[in-house]
């Protein structure tokens, strides 16, 4: 069984509230809606303002539990389906201004933007055809249908802002049997509670997945009991009344930050990846190990992985606690600082602003967040653990990922560079290393620089993209998003809301700049190694080869980066580099210019 969202509309959204008339042949709207009320109780409904139900939750050969609780006046509703043996603990809300649902991991998303299953969800629950021109809803009596032994009476209701649905009503209990709405839905086993006639058995069919509810209880309340509508958000953390902090952050993303009370260490936040730390700063501060026969899918291969739980993990005034964190071993030079991430399980708890250009991070309280800068919204479409964008590269649709981590900028994947043609139309003719991910070297890459990218409203210009040659493990998406991109904007992170804000910076508009010195480096078993040398120039005509050791630019150790800041300088700059090959060190001198 599959852990998609099980919906299912409260068991008294489909009952009348107020007093009926008898039903006569051709009855109408009203008078059949009349009828219902006066089946299921009359007056007796007037007392009630909540409903309470539990009982069994089944679907295919899946059996679990169903909890449920409504607002009669309101037409706020929550409902939480347990399945252990399938995985599933989900829960699901519907409020006036908002809906909710709480997927198997825990995690909460919030629905800002109106849905038509709540509307409809929530005329139903408050009753809403018995307000004066029902409730503003279009209401039309169809036809009746007929099967041997049955005839109903059958209302087609369409709420503004709602998909619409269809009620069939027994013409001779005057019962609410069917609702016809984006699927079907069957009630029965109709029981007396508390002077009420309610449906004990709810079954939904929906393509070819049937879900049954089979209540055990059913309470009727006086007043409402406001718990029980609560939003499930994450309690393990303590943030500042504020309702945010402020922390340093080199390239906006690099951060300081104690782990169980020691420290501070050295955090990317890195929008492509789960929350992880190496395996070496695990032993170094002797935190619990516990090996997983999982595997992370990853660009570049699949990692092996241990799991541990960090006990508190203080940023800045914010304190986590309890937070689990997946170990793998280091793909980071052993000199580099660098202990690990937070990425996909952060986000979930909180909105988190990248300010590149005064190189600044911003964690928000998620349920609190309210956006107020003048930035432009795009959705943000939340898959696995990936946060993606659907856009446009120059005049072709994609849907790409992003990753604050992926310091190479924008690559787009093989198969969407195949089917769009991408090499042929971007006259790409220069081809080679394209970078790694934690499991190791990427597929070779064509280099080419595209016209524009769009997201949204937000356009970017003359990008510089690495057209991959093969696949990427698990890759089911068109391209990946990176620093060269997202650097032009402050960018804003609302994955509680699916929103993403994009605020234009210094850094937009600039052209992108790809390597001026044609000497592509990577991370060798004896430090940063050529790994692609471009025919014609720079590096070549300096005599630079493909296995060569740099270990040093401008007599300073290279940095631990796929884009070599010294590569990127202004043309006409002089870089001088020693390089190592053999066991022999070469001193050599190359005059950068534009290559692509």
């Amino acid at each position: 069984m599959g852990r998609s969202s099980i919906l299912f509309l409260a068991v008294v959204a489909l009952t009348g509230v107020t007093r009926g008339l008898p039903q006569t042949h051709e009855s109408s709207a009203q008078e059949i809606l009349a009828g219902v009320r006066f089946a299921t109780g009359g007056d007796n409904w007037n007392r009630f303002s909540e409903c309470e139900s539990e009982g069994e939750f089944r679907v295919g050969d899946y059996t679990g539990t169903y909890r449920a609780v409504a607002n009669l006046r309101t037409g706020e509703n929550v409902w939480r389906v347990q399945i252990p043996d399938a995985g599933v603990n989900q829960a699901s809300g519907a409020e006036i201004a908002q809906g909710w649902k709480q997927d198997d991991a825990g995690d909460t998303q919030l629905q800002i933007d109106s849905d038509p299953s709540h509307v409809d969800e929530l005329y139903l629950t408050s009753h809403g055809y018995w307000r004066p021109n029902f409730g503003g809803a279009k209401v039309k009596a169809l036809a009746p249908a007929n099967e041997p032994g049955q005839s109903w009476d059958r209302l087609q209701f369409q709420v503004p802002g709602g998909h619409g649905f269809t009620l069939w009503i027994n013409r001779r209990t005057h019962l609410i049997e069917r609702s016809d709405q984006e699927s079907m839905r069957y009630l029965g086993d109709y029981r007396r509670v508390q002077g009420v006639l309610l449906p004990f058995s709810i079954r939904r069919i929906s393509g070819d997945q049937e879900q049954t509810i089979i209540l055990t209880r059913l309470t009727l309340l006086k007043k409402i009991e406001k718990e029980g509508f609560a939003i499930p958000f994450r309690k393990d953390y303590a943030m500042p009344q504020s309702g945010s902090v402020n922390v340093p952050a080199e390239d906006g993303i690099l951060f300081q930050a104690k782990i169980n009370g020691q420290g501070p260490f050295e955090l990317m936040l890195d929008t492509g990846s789960p929350n992880l730390i190496t395996a070496g700063f695990a032993k170094r501060l002797s935190l619990p190990l516990m090996r997983s026969s999982k595997k992370l899918s990853t660009s570049g291969g699949t990692v092996d992985l241990g799991t541990t739980q960090i006990e508190s993990l203080a940023v800045g005034g914010l304190t986590l606690r309890d937070q689990p964190f997946l170990v793998v071993d280091s793909p980071w030079d052993a000199s580099d600082p660098l202990v690990g991430v937070v990425g996909y399980e952060f986000l979930r708890r909180f909105v988190v602003k990248v300010d590149y250009e005064n190189k600044l991070l911003t964690v928000y309280d998620g349920p609190a967040f309210r956006y107020q800068g003048n930035g432009i919204g795009v959705p943000l479409l939340l898959r696995g653990i990936s946060f993606e964008v659907n856009g446009k590269v120059d005049d072709v649709d994609g849907r790409f990922v992003l990753d604050t981590g992926n310091e190479a900028g924008f690559a787009l994947e093989g198969e969407f560079v195949q089917q769009s043609d991408f090499i042929r139309r971007l006259g790409a003719h220069y081809h080679g290393y394209s970078g790694r991910g934690y499991a190791g070297p990427l597929p070779d890459a064509y280099y080419g620089r595209v016209r524009s990218l769009r997201l949204g409203e937000a356009e970017v210009h003359d990008v510089v993209a690495h057209l991959s040659t093969g696949e990427t493990a698990g890759a089911d998406f068109s391209g990946n998003i990176g620093q060269s991109i997202l650097k032009q904007f402050n960018v804003t992170f609302d994955a509680m809301r699916g929103r993403l804000y994009l605020e234009k910076n210094s850094n937009w508009g600039k052209p992108g700049i790809f390597n001026r010195a044609g000497a592509i480096l990577g991370k060798g078993d004896q430090g940063e190694t050529v790994m692609t040398v471009i025919p014609g120039s720079p590096a070549e005509s300096a005599g630079l080869h493909v296995g060569d050791v740099i270990t040093a630019i401008d007599q300073k150790p290279p940095e631990d980066l796929s884009e070599q800041p010294a590569f990127l300088q202004p043309e006409g700059t002089v870089v001088h580099l020693t390089a190592k090959r053999e066991g022999v060190s070469h001193e050599l001198s190359l005059t950068l210019r534009n290559i692509l």
